[in-house]
C-alpha cells in the first residue's frame, strides 16, 4: 500500500486546512519535520506537498518555506482519482461546534487503516445533500459515513439512500433512518437529557425550561429525554416553558428579534436544559445583558461538552466523545465492509460533567 502514502498525507493536511487547524498564511512544517512526525520518507512527503500546491491549498515561497494559501475553495475536492480504498464522508458542517473533532477522528483512523477520505459538506441543506450523495454514488468508493441532513424532518432524499443501501456499506452518525438497515454510531441522547434533569432536580429545581432544535433527531431525542426526566422526578411539563427552533432561526434567537420568545419560555423558571452547549453559550450573554445571573438566578445545563465557545464559561453538560465517535464510525464501517451482516451499531453511554452553572437550592435554603 506504500503507493497510497503520499495521498494519505495530502488528505490529512488538506483536512487540517479545510477545518481551519492550519490557517491561511500559516507556514507548514518542513519536509523533514513532516517525515519524522508521520514516519514517512522525504520523497513521499514531497509528493504530498506537491499535490497540495497543484490543487491550490499550499504555496511555496523560495527561500522561505511552504504556506497555506490565502484563498482556498471551501468545497473540498481532489484531482486524484477516487479508488476502492477511499471512504466518502458527508457531514452537515465542517468548521464549527463538534464537527472538527469528529472529522479529525475519522481522518486519523482512515489514515491509520490506509484509506483516503472523500469529504463533502451539506451545510444542512437538503438540496446540497442530494447533490453530494448523487456525486458520491457515481464514484468508486468503498463505503460511506453520513450524518443525514435535517434528520428530524421526513426523509426527502429517500431514493438516494435506497441506492446507497443497495450499493455501498454505510454507517450513520447521530441519526437513524426508519425503514433502512444502516447502522448508527451515536450518543444516548434520551438518557443524557434525562440525566441533566435528574441533576437539576437533585439540586432542588422544579421549574425547568427546555430549549430544543426541531430539525435534528438529536434535538427531538433530547427533548424526549428531558420530558422523561421531568416525569420520573414528578415534575409537570409545562409547554409554555418549551422553546423549539430550527437551523435558520438560531442566529437571531438570542437577539432582540427573538428575545420575547426566549423570555416567554423562561418565565417562572430557575433552570433550563439547552439542546447543546452552543445554545447555552448564546443564552448566557443574553441573560447577562438583562442582569440575570448564572447560576444565582437561573441554572443552565448544556450537552456535548464543547469548550471553544468564545470565552463563555463551560457548562454542566453531557459528554460527546466527538473524535472517539469519529474513529468508532470508521472502525464500524471497515468491519461492515468485511462482513455486511455484522451488527456494528454503537451508542456511547452518557457521562454527566458537573460545573458551576447549577445552583444547589438545597444548600441555599439551609
Amino acid at each position: 500500500m506504500s503507493g497510497y502514502k503520499y495521498r494519505h498525507l495530502a488528505e490529512r493536511l488538506r483536512s487540517e486546512i479545510e477545518l481551519g487547524i492550519r490557517a491561511p498564511g500559516q507556514q507548514i512544517p518542513t519536509e523533514e519535520e513532516l517525515a519524522s512526525r508521520y514516519s514517512l520518507g522525504r520523497n513521499t512527503v514531497r509528493q504530498a506537498v506537491r499535490l497540495l500546491v497543484e490543487q491550490g491549498y499550499l504555496v511555496r515561497i523560495q527561500g522561505s518555506g511552504t504556506y497555506v494559501a490565502d484563498s482556498i475553495d471551501a468545497s473540498p475536492h481532489s484531482s486524484e482519482p477516487v479508488g476502492s480504498r477511499s471512504i466518502g464522508v458527508v457531514l452537515p458542517r465542517c468548521s464549527n461546534y463538534i464537527y472538527p473533532e469528529v472529522l479529525m477522528g475519522i481522518s486519523e483512523c482512515l489514515f491509520e487503516h490506509d484509506y483516503t477520505m472523500v469529504y463533502r459538506i451539506t451545510y444542512n441543506k437538503i438540496d446540497k445533500e442530494r447533490q453530494v450523495l448523487a456525486e458520491l454514488l457515481s464514484t468508486n468508493i468503498a463505503g460511506l459515513i453520513i450524518e443525514p441532513t435535517r434528520s428530524g424532518w421526513p426523509l426527502v432524499n429517500a431514493d438516494l439512500y435506497r441506492r446507497i443501501e443497495a450499493k455501498l456499506p454505510c454507517v450513520l452518525t447521530h441519526a437513524t433512518l426508519s425503514g433502512f438497515s444502516f447502522p448508527t454510531i451515536g450518543v444516548s441522547d434520551y438518557e443524557g437529557a434525562a440525566m441533566l434533569v435528574d441533576h437539576l432536580a437533585a439540586n432542588g429545581h422544579r421549574r425547568i425550561a427546555g430549549f430544543f432544535k426541531s430539525d435534528e433527531q438529536t434535538g427531538v431525542r433530547r427533548f424526549h429525554g428531558y420530558a422523561g426526566g421531568l416525569s420520573r422526578n414528578g415534575i409537570h411539563l409545562d409547554e409554555t416553558n418549551l422553546l423549539w427552533y430550527f437551523d435558520e432561526e438560531f442566529p437571531t434567537l438570542f437577539t432582540e428579534a427573538g428575545s420575547q420568545r426566549v423570555l416567554r419560555a423562561l418565565e417562572g423558571c430557575i433552570a433550563v436544559v439547552c439542546y447543546n452547549d452552543e445554545t447555552a453559550s448564546r443564552l448566557y450573554p443574553f441573560l447577562q445583558a438583562r442582569q440575570i445571573r448564572v447560576p444565582e438566578d437561573i441554572s443552565i445545563v448544556g450537552y456535548d461538552d464543547t469548550h471553544d465557545l468564545s470565552g463563555i464559561k463551560p457548562f454542566t453538560t453531557i459528554d460527546n466523545p466527538k473524535a472517539i465517535l469519529g474513529r468508532a464510525a470508521v472502525e464500524a464501517l471497515l468491519r461492515l465492509i468485511k462482513n455486511p451482516n455484522e451488527d456494528v451499531s454503537l451508542q456511547f453511554p452518557p457521562t454527566l460533567i458537573e460545573r458551576d452553572t447549577v445552583m444547589n437550592l438545597a444548600e441555599v435554603s439551609v
